[in-house]
């Protein structure tokens, strides 16, 4: 079994190296199926975050929320690998975190269980609801204090049928892996 930390660095590399024409095509259609899903529909509040490099771009759902009338946050890293959401609008600035992505740096904050959505990053997600993060452990220690419908959009790079890592005792399972079509 290959450890977490090949597989994270294979999942980059692909998604380093994927067709520009292909990610356009594969990112329109998790777009497509996250704005048709009913939790998205009857949500008023939805988590984030604000995308780096390789990562799925997040400000088209940013950009939809807010055109729908949602209140979206986005997280801000804290001491002890912790997390805080604040709500993005004309008013939000940002700064560079010590991992090199933008972060609020002002806005109101969302408790987590008043989230009614939850956009998950991770690399790797199972259809069976496991996910691979980038191994600071934030979403392990957030995502127990929240209620709302957790949800991952998988690159073709990102899915597998089931997890090929360790499965820890407090990861918590997604309600739902989005997957991009496999060309």
């Amino acid at each position: 079994m290959p450890t977490k930390a090949v597989i994270r660095q294979q999942t980059i590399q692909a998604l380093n190296t994927m067709p520009a024409a292909l990610r356009q095509r594969a990112s329109a259609d998790l777009y497509r199926q996250l704005f048709a899903l009913p939790a998205w529909q009857n949500a008023k509040r939805v988590a984030t975050t604000i995308s780096g490099g390789f990562e799925l771009a997040t400000q088209p759902i940013i950009d939809q929320a807010h055109a729908a009338g949602k209140t979206v946050a986005v997280p801000a890293t804290l001491p002890h690998r912790q997390m805080a959401f604040h709500v993005v609008d004309r008013q939000t600035t940002f700064a560079t975190s010590s991992f090199g992505l933008q972060e609020p740096v002002n806005g109101a904050i969302i408790e987590p269980a008043a989230f009614d959505l939850i956009v998950v990053p991770g690399l790797v997600f199972a259809d069976t609801g496991e996910r691979l993060g980038f191994g600071g452990g934030y979403y392990d220690r957030y995502l127990p204090q929240t209620t709302g419908f957790k949800v991952a959009l998988a690159l073709p790079a990102q899915q597998t049928r089931q997890p090929s890592w360790s499965v820890e005792p407090f990861d918590v399972l997604l309600d739902a892996v989005l997957k991009a079509p496999v060309e």
